[in-house]
């Protein structure tokens, strides 16, 4: 199991961070109104945060591959590092809105 969460740990921090923007920008809506700078603020923390487990876990992925001893050992690093990849431009492309204002 250990080997699974680490191939789509990218994907599994992506996954956290559509869960978590979306709550925050439903409970920013209830509370008050959703654009407000604040809960922007929050949501693009939250992003940031987000964007850097994945960077970090892609990053971790790539050092472990290009020290792994085998084609066998490598592939699921190999799985990693594109996972931590698309993650973070996902994150980068989902927190945009927050960024521009709309």
């Amino acid at each position: 199991m250990g080997r699974w969460a680490w191939m789509l740990g990218g994907l599994i921090v992506w996954t956290i961070h559509f869960m978590g923007v979306y709550a925050i920008a439903s409970l920013a809506d209830v509370v008050s109104r959703a654009d407000d700078p604040p809960w922007r603020m929050t949501g693009l923390a939250f992003s940031g945060a987000c964007a850097l487990a994945a960077l970090a876990l892609a990053a971790v992925a790539a050092r472990r591959l290009r020290q792994s001893p085998g084609p066998a050992v490598g592939f699921g690093d190999q799985l990693a590092v594109l996972g931590g990849g698309l993650a973070t431009v996902a994150i980068v492309w989902q927190a945009l809105p927050t960024v521009i204002g709309h």
